[in-house]
């Protein structure tokens, strides 16, 4: 066998001489440095030195070998050669090839052939489709010849024009909730050498220490405050008088209508190109008092599309509200406090004005509501906001980018209005305070990611200007405050997660920058370091998840030029001159400031099973830097940089998700406990004991260790032991010094929610509990001062009462007190002595409360043929209170004020309602 293999031995190696022999060649068009043939130019293979010359139309065949350069336009254009063919290929390959037809009769070819087709159909052989084409299709959009035999298909898109949308309407019954009880006996007046005797509105009597109405009567004697006349003793043969009710509050209805339209086009693969949104709103919200209410209309309309690759959205966005009246000028409460102290023998809905125009009132120390709220169908209070917003963002693979625009027009129209004869501005005051707001944002952002899925990798880049200019007018004062910021926020971020399924890791480092016009110092280094890690089946307990993380995060800040602080203005009063107070300075600047910087560290974990039982906790602790208050200097409100203060806590949350009860019977239940400080660490020297808000004799302070706000007021004097000092009348002393005397931070609070489910039938029901925290009741304080509280009615005839305490000379005392002496002056019983306020140490009550927040049962049903779907929920609100403090609800604030948190003076009753939304799905 071996033999035979040798005997082919030449033959193979002649196939093989002659294969190194045969000759290659290289074919093709040579261009130019413009990319257009080249004709007659020489090119050279640089290898073996040959050359050959191009033909007109830049064509060319030369002798070369793999791998070989060519060079031509004096070396200007290189080739290297990676393929190589024999001439005779190349020279077959130039001449066209044409297969020969039969010769057919035009009879025969109509009787066989069919019609010609389009000759642009792409079964036709002679051409090709371009790589752009598209692949799928049923019509076609554009077909459009390339080179020579090559066509481009563009397919006509599919698509579905899709309209949906949404009507919602509802209806809120409202009225009051908690307020003080008052006396309903003794009418106005005071003691008189040893009688008790009504004293008229006439004689300016602003307490209620009088008689007895049932000992009076009305003697129907023209009398400009009243219809009846005026009150004489009762005697026989007369009606007994009876007490006016002077209720400020009823019970109302307002109503909110929301219509959605949405119009978008889908395309044949389901995605959304383009969509349309618009959205009406209509509402009436009607206050407690029935004159009292503001209408609310708005339009917004959204734009989405996909344009040449990018996303494109816009956005317009109009709101405008009327009101009858503001709480601005704490309007509201002021008229609140009157239907409060006026004596029951006056009634306020006789009408609000005299015979000659002055205001008809129980006082001239007081007013009458009717009058405060007396307007002639007029909207005190306009607004008119417009935003207009533009967003364009784009993907490539790996890389997003995107760029938000937004700019705001506000306006803004308070019209506050004291007429003549009011307590307080007995010639009358109006100010127009007009505010208008220019607001302009642009943010651009950028990410980029790489890796896989089990370890990807982000970075981060964001751009952000804010262009913010404001003017507020009044022109009581006839003055304009012009504010304006220009900042820049840079903010570079790294993420990194990493997920191989039963462990998990993440996290993300960041810094960024803030720049301002209006700050002393820019900030360059503000860091930020997150992180967390899952582990997943622990113990190999299969749908248990545990999570880790932590926190930190260094922030800088400043106040909005938007905001007023004119309400600052409170501490300038005495509480008892609360009526003159008519907020109408502004804040001279918001420049010169150095940034309010926050540190804010926290760390908790999750813990959860199956997603259905869930518990987490979480640690804070913030802590704030050169934080910005409001002082008067100089006649003029100013910010400052004044304190340090460190706000932290513990918040713990814990959920049974979707627990089957029954067949189609599930509940839901969540809890969360929520418990904070915010200490106050360093104040600047010179503002040490601050007041925050308030008023001059009671206030929440800026204190340097103490809890930041905690309620400054006078006390009762005690000894080295502890035991309060009475006086040589029997009555314990009151310091003129103040001292902190409450806390309004709670000890903790709690938060429920309960949902359960039945078929199409939902139950909601949220209630919240809140332990701890006390609050200044100055309206219980002045209530008892007029003798209009029902503690001061209840205990005026109380006598030989003997207070627990010590007399100044150590002995424990022994003097009996009359609290109401009609032998003494009217400013000698126990409320009236310690002056309007009384002593506030003694008006300090707990701030515990239980609330249900809302109750609210829907059903939902398919109606139709396209089962179009209808909502129908019935609600109550804030429906059960349970309050530690005597009077109002102890979750409303001082003049509806933010900072106002732990004052009540005459503070508002806030809402509980019921009513019912419908809502239905097109």
């Amino acid at each position: 066998m071996m033999k035979k293999i040798y005997l082919f031995l030449p033959f193979f190696a002649a196939q093989l001489i002659f294969a190194q022999n045969s000759q290659q060649y290289y074919s093709g068009i040579f261009l130019d440095k413009d990319k257009k043939p080249k004709a007659f130019i020489k090119v050279f293979n640089k290898n073996t030195g040959v050359y050959e010359e191009t033909d007109e139309e830049g064509f060319a065949i030369i002798q070369a070998q793999k791998y070989d350069t060519l060079v031509w336009n004096n070396s200007k254009n290189i080739q290297v050669v990676y393929g190589v063919q024999e001439l005779k290929y190349i020279l077959e390959n130039r001449i066209p090839k044409k297969s020969v037809s039969a010769i057919r009769s035009k009879d025969y070819d109509s009787l066989i052939v069919k019609p010609k087709s389009d000759e642009y159909s792409i079964s036709k052989p002679d051409y090709y489709l371009s790589k752009n084409s598209d692949s799928y299709f049923t019509k076609i959009r554009r077909l459009k010849q390339k080179n020579g035999d090559t066509l481009k298909i563009k397919k006509q898109e599919q698509n579905k024009l899709i309209i949906n949308g949404s009507f919602n309407t509802s209806f809120e019954v409202r009225n009051r909730n908690a307020i003080p009880q008052t006396q309903n006996r003794y009418v106005q007046g005071r003691s008189q050498s040893g009688n008790l005797i009504w004293r008229g509105p006439e004689t300016n009597e602003i307490f209620s220490y009088g008689p007895d109405i049932s000992t009076l009567a009305y003697n129907f004697q023209p009398y400009d405050y009243d219809i009846n006349g005026q009150l004489v003793p009762f005697s026989s043969g007369m009606v007994s008088a009876k007490p006016y009710n002077n209720s400020l509050f009823s019970t109302t209805v307002g109503f909110h209508n929301q219509l959605q339209i949405n119009a978008f086009i889908k395309s044949e693969n389901y995605n959304e190109k383009t969509r349309l949104s618009l959205d009406f709103g209509q509402h009436k919200n009607q206050t407690y008092f029935i004159s009292q209410y503001d209408t609310n209309n708005t339009f917004k309309a959204k734009v989405n599309a996909n344009v040449l690759k990018f996303k494109v959205q816009a956005l317009f966005d109009f709101d405008e509200t009327k009101a009858t009246n503001t709480n601005r000028i704490a309007l509201f409460n002021r008229a609140y406090q009157e239907s409060l102290l006026t004596p029951i023998s006056f009634s306020n809905n006789q009408g609000g004005f005299l015979a000659d125009g002055q205001q008809r009132s129980y006082s001239q120390l007081g007013d009458n509501p009717e009058f405060l709220f007396g307007q002639n169908n007029k909207y005190n209070f306009l607004s008119n906001q417009k935003k207009y917003s533009f967003n364009l963002s784009r993907r490539w693979d790996d890389f997003n980018f995107s760029i938000n625009q937004t700019y705001e027009n506000d306006q803004f129209r308070n019209t506050d209005v004291y007429k003549p004869s009011t307590n307080g501005f007995s010639l009358g005051l109006t100010n127009d305070r007009l505010q208008n707001n220019s607001l302009y944002n642009a943010n651009v952002s950028a990410n980029y990611s790489f890796g896989d899925y089990d370890f990807r990798n982000t970075f981060n880049l964001n751009f952000i200007v804010n262009e913010r200019k404001s003017d507020v007018f009044h022109s009581s004062q006839n003055r304009k405050y012009l504010y304006q910021r220009s900042s820049q926020d840079y903010i570079f971020n790294y993420d990194l997660k990493f997920d191989d399924g039963d462990f998990e890791f993440g996290a993300n480092l960041g810094n960024s920058f803030y720049v301002s016009n209006t700050s002393l110092n820019n900030k360059f280094w503000l860091p930020k370091v997150n992180g967390y890690v899952h582990f997943n089946d622990i113990l190999d307990w299969r749908g248990t998840r545990l999570k880790f993380f932590g926190a930190y995060t260094h922030q800088s800040s400043e106040p909005d030029i938007t905001s007023s602080f004119s309400s600052y203005s409170t501490t300038q009063f005495l509480a008892q001159n609360a009526s003159q107070y008519f907020p109408v300075r502004e804040v001279e600047s918001f420049k010169n400031l150095s940034t309010v910087d926050i540190a804010e560290t926290k760390a908790g974990f999750n813990f959860s099973i199956y997603n259905r039982f869930n518990f987490g906790a979480e640690y804070f602790s913030r802590k704030i830097t050169n934080d910005i208050f409001p002082v008067f200097e100089n006649n003029s409100l100013l910010l400052k940089n004044l304190a340090d203060h460190t706000y932290s806590g513990v918040e713990l949350n814990a959920s049974y998700e979707n627990f089957r009860i029954a067949q189609d019977f599930t509940m839901t239940h969540r809890a969360s406990f929520y418990k904070y400080r915010d200490v106050v660490d360093k104040v600047e020297s010179g503002y040490n004991n601050l007041a925050l808000s308030g008023f001059q004799n009671v206030y929440k302070t800026l204190s340097e260790g103490q809890v930041l706000g905690a309620v400054v007021g006078n006390y009762y004097e005690t000894n080295a032991a502890g035991q309060t000092i009475i006086d040589d009348f029997g009555f314990p002393v009151a310091s003129n010094n103040k001292k902190i005397i409450a806390d309004p931070t709670p000890d903790f609070v709690m938060k429920f929610t309960h949902t359960f489910n039945y078929k199409m039938f939902t139950l909601d029901v949220n209630w919240e509990w809140k332990n701890g925290g006390q609050l200044w009741n100055g309206t219980q304080a002045v209530l008892d001062y007029y003798g209009r509280s029902k503690t001061s009615g209840d205990d005026r005839s109380l006598k030989n009462y003997v207070f627990s305490g010590v007399q100044a000379n150590g002995n424990v005392n022994q003097i009996p007190v009359d609290f109401y002496d009609p032998n003494l002056s009217v400013f000698e019983n126990r409320w009236t002595r310690y002056g309007f306020t009384g002593v506030a140490e003694n008006y300090v009550q707990n701030a515990d409360y239980v609330r249900i927040n809302s109750v609210s049962l829907g059903a939902k049903f398919d109606v139709g043929n396209f089962r179009r779907s209808l909502g129908v929920s019935l609600f109550v609100n804030n429906i059960m209170l349970w309050q530690a403090n005597s009077g109002t609800d102890p979750s409303q604030n001082l003049y509806d004020l933010d900072s106002g948190r732990g004052l009540d003076f005459f503070n508002l009753p806030s809402y509980k309602s019921f009513g019912c939304m419908v809502s239905f799905q097109f």
